[in-house]
């Protein structure tokens, strides 16, 4: 198991208190002070009511999904629509995210996101994962997830 603890609570607090740090909108990532290092992050609404889900897409690569699809992937129970890893020898946190904020440019995972109304919105966070492999660690995190709420994030389509 890694050594980074699983939040308590499925929200920016409690990803905050195991070392999550950023939660910085898509636009703030380009000039934020993101380490170049191997590492996880989420993403996450603000927005405590349901979910205003587009037909269309933003996002620069692949088709938007079916509404039906996205509807059925709601979790309301918990904030996180998504969690990612960076690895090292891709740039680390600071590049996978910024690749990210160019709405999937280079960055098929997650895509879901950019059928959301409120994608301007959203806040993205990340924790290092020193000598750990970020993958593991991402695996780990989802898994875990997968068990408290039944299903992956909203934007995750694999375990």
């Amino acid at each position: 198991m890694s050594a980074l603890q699983l939040p308590a609570l499925w929200d920016r607090a409690g990803l905050e208190a195991v070392g999550f740090v950023g939660f910085v909108t898509f636009a703030e990532i380009p000039t934020a002070d993101i380490p170049p290092r191997p590492g996880i992050y989420v993403v996450l609404r603000t927005a405590a009511a349901a979910p205003d889900i587009r037909e269309s897409t933003v996002a620069r690569a692949g088709s938007p999904y079916a509404l039906d699809d996205l509807r059925g992937r709601w979790i309301g129970e918990t904030p996180i629509l998504y969690i990612g890893k960076a690895d090292a020898k891709a740039g680390g946190l600071r590049t996978r995210l910024r690749q990210y904020a160019r709405r999937g440019s280079s960055h098929q995972g997650g895509r879901s996101i950019w059928q959301l109304a409120e994608h301007a919105e959203l806040l993205v966070a990340w924790v290092q994962t020193p000598g750990e492999n970020p993958e593991e660690v991402e695996i780990g995190y989802r898994a875990a997830f997968a068990c408290r709420f039944g299903g992956c994030p909203f934007a995750n389509r694999r375990r």
